[in-house]
């Protein structure tokens, strides 16, 4: 398998399959480091109490999927992507009275995945409440797929990605 060949065909797959609601950016830089794909995903809604309702107030939530190519994903290389999803999450998420949740995604395509980043990945965690005029909440997902066999490796917030992720690893997507 060729790293560099796959990585760049999955980012395609992904960019081309997303739907019209992501707005996507490759090269995109966030918090320091150039993300090959940011996918965005913005909605806003008027508030309705019993979901009937309406309040006059409007509510605002968010999804940003930030794919990366990682050739060997071992666990002191996911600490420190980890850490940039945090900086990420807080460059990203900008909560005001409106604001109802966001998630940030980390994606990172491996050549390879080694087990302990495997076994760490499955424990990360990171989510925010917002208070004092901020509304809502954030959460960080994270996901790691190793592009020749396919695997996927979420963390516990992650596990939606797997279903979101699986049909762009099909050549024939």
């Amino acid at each position: 398998m060729d790293f560099s060949t796959e990585f760049v065909a999955l980012r395609d797959r992904m960019r081309d399959g997303q739907g019209n609601d992501f707005v996507c950016r490759a090269n995109a830089e966030v918090a320091g480091r150039t993300a090959a794909l940011l996918s965005s995903f913005d909605v806003c809604t008027e508030r309705k109490l019993l979901g009937i309702m309406p309040t006059g107030g409007t509510s605002r939530a968010h999804e940003y999927r930030l794919l990366f190519g990682v050739p060997v994903l071992d666990a002191p290389a996911l600490d420190d992507w980890w850490r940039y999803a945090i900086e990420a999450e807080r460059a990203l998420v900008r909560p005001d009275a409106s604001h109802s949740f966001s998630l940030i995604s980390l994606l990172l395509a491996a050549g390879e995945v080694d087990r302990a980043a495997q076994k760490k990945l499955k424990k990360l965690e990171a989510e925010r409440q917002f208070a004092g005029g901020q509304q809502g909440w954030s959460a960080i997902r994270a996901a790691a797929v190793e592009l020749g066999s396919g695997a996927i490796y979420v963390n516990r917030m992650g596990q939606p990605l797997k279903s979101i992720l699986r049909p762009f690893l099909s050549k024939n997507t």
